[in-house]
């Protein structure tokens, strides 16, 4: 079963044109109507990227999904740029989707991805460990004080110049001359590599107290570049005050369903992160306690140091859908147990089985019920929580 997977590196902007839409005309009259409109009309919409080898005009072929069925693939020479980089996410039980802008008329049909360069469409490291909260993608902040950190940034260096990363958010306090002062410290797989000044950590500081009293941990992503000389971090990430009512309320849910109904998750091996010319060290993951739950919005290529087996990419020219993005096979984030300690004897057996779990504003379906293919929710149920997990394991 493939995961649903958003690429990362998505900024608003559809700069990737899709390409013979005129092969697919029932699936785009199905979008549109079975009439098209006198006008233009656009959709925005999530659409699957998925790799075609067995097509004979080009064994890179990369073909656009949409709920309706393909409509569309990229060009040829995007395709080759493209193909190394979602073969390797479908080999491994992705499914790599990203947000698609749609567009028909009484001329036809047309469509451009919001598709980001291939070297940032995988972060270089897993998920936080510990129960967590991605907080939602917004405007750039920069981090301050990285070049004391510099050791701590290298590995993250790539040859193109900037990758993604996942990061976290940390409270602390500064002892000053004649008085303290509390800020925001952001570390990478656990190491710090900077903070936030007074006046951007007062930005963020309620949305990593509110997680911190809920048992979570405040996850970001980032961007890490530069060179060896001089390294930066930044920050995408919504100020506290644009956060909308709907994620807060989710991340009480969250950390209330966390302490009444833990589990662990199973899905497919993690993504690697391929790379120009030299390894990009991929973050490992380590986990703890009877068991163990993870809530976590972003790609989890994880394990020890390595070189991505997927071939060179040559980067060339060019630049939420909020949803589930899945932690890495065999590797959860653990929920503390006693403080006397955990006892390895209480590890769960394997799982006989998976069970599908609806939102708790769902209604709830029969015993054992699971989606057939192609269903859809009632467009009038509410949305999803913020980073739901659809599938969990069961033991009979």
């Amino acid at each position: 079963m493939s995961v649903p997977f958003d690429l990362w590196g998505q900024r608003g902007w559809a700069n990737i044109e899709v390409v013979g839409e005129s092969h697919y005309t029932p699936a785009w009259k199905a979008l549109f109507g079975a009439s098209a409109p006198a006008s233009d009309a656009e959709i925005v919409t999530p659409v699957r990227l998925m790799p075609d080898p067995r097509n004979r005009h080009d064994p890179n072929a990369v073909g656009v999904w949409a709920s309706t069925g393909q409509i569309g693939h990229l060009s040829r020479a995007d395709a080759a740029r493209y193909v190394p980089v979602l073969a390797e996410l479908v080999a491994n039980g992705w499914d790599p989707q990203v947000t698609a802008h749609l567009w028909g008329g009484d001329w036809g049909y047309s469509a451009r991805l919001e598709l980001a360069e291939p070297h940032l469409l995988v972060p270089g490291n897993a998920p936080p460990t510990g129960p967590h909260l991605m907080l939602p993608l917004g405007n750039a902040i920069q981090v301050t004080g990285e070049e004391h950190h510099l050791d701590a940034l290298i590995p993250w260096l790539c040859p193109e110049g900037e990758c993604w990363v996942h990061a976290t958010l940390h409270e602390v306090t500064e002892q000053l001359a004649r008085s303290t002062r509390t800020v925001v410290e952001v570390r990478i797989d656990g190491v710090r590599v900077g903070q936030l000044t007074p006046k951007m950590s007062g930005e963020v500081l309620p949305a990593v107290r509110m997680l911190a009293e809920g048992g979570l941990g405040a996850g970001v992503r980032a961007v890490v570049k530069g060179n060896r000389l001089k390294a930066e971090v930044v920050l995408q990430v919504v100020r506290a005050h644009e956060l909308p009512e709907s994620w807060i309320a989710d991340a009480h849910v969250y950390a209330v369903k966390m302490g009444a109904e833990p589990s662990t998750v199973a899905v497919p091996p993690p993504p690697v992160p391929p790379v120009s010319s030299s390894p990009v060290p991929v973050g490992s993951v380590v986990s703890a306690g009877s068991t163990s739950i993870s809530f976590s919005l972003g790609p989890v290529p994880g394990g020890s140091p390595q070189t991505s087996t997927v071939p060179p990419v040559v980067p060339g020219p060019a630049p939420v859908v909020s949803g589930l993005v899945p932690v890495a096979a065999g590797v959860a984030s653990a929920v503390p147990g006693p403080a006397a300690g955990w006892d390895p004897g209480t590890i769960p057996p394997e799982p006989t089985g998976i069970r599908f779990v609806v939102p708790p504003n769902w209604p709830e379906p029969p015993a054992g019920w699971k989606p057939p293919p192609g269903w859809r929710p009632d467009p009038s149920w509410p949305p999803p929580p913020y980073g739901w997990l659809w599938w969990v394991p069961s033991w009979d």
